[in-house]
């Protein structure tokens, strides 16, 4: 089973609802997650930097980002048959012009934490800092 890591706003209340819920979702314990000011990112990727975007980087360090990244990660998660299949069927540039609109509002319309914190339902072996 490939693994994937999740790299996202730790400070966005949006993001870490997101996070919380693919790891509640994830029976095969195959997602990891990261945010952009960790060690792991800092150390690997150095060229991710804080934006509007979530990213997956996959076991090839191939990275994915906005619909892309949420298309890959759907496919590792367990979900709603029509869910599934409507994102799936979407086309990328729709879903990114929607990802795009909520990404640059999301602290107005869903808040910011005060702190990064760890999302609900992440075990420890998930998280890479």
């Amino acid at each position: 089973m490939e693994k994937i890591v999740i790299v996202f706003d730790g400070f966005c209340v949006l993001c870490n609802n997101y996070v919380s819920w693919v790891a509640n979702r994830n029976p095969n314990k195959n997602i990891f997650f990261t945010n952009f000011d960790s060690n792991y990112i800092k150390n690997n990727f150095p060229q991710l930097k804080l934006g509007d975007t979530i990213f997956i980087i996959r076991e090839d360090n191939k990275i994915l980002k906005r619909s892309q990244a949420i298309k890959f990660c759907f496919k590792f998660i367990r979900l709603n048959y029509f869910l599934k299949t409507l994102i799936k069927i979407s086309p990328n540039f729709l879903l990114d012009i929607f990802y795009r609109i909520i990404a640059a509002n999301r602290y107005k319309l869903f808040g910011k934490n005060q702190k990064c914190s760890v999302p609900e339902g992440i075990i420890k072996e998930n998280i890479l800092v």
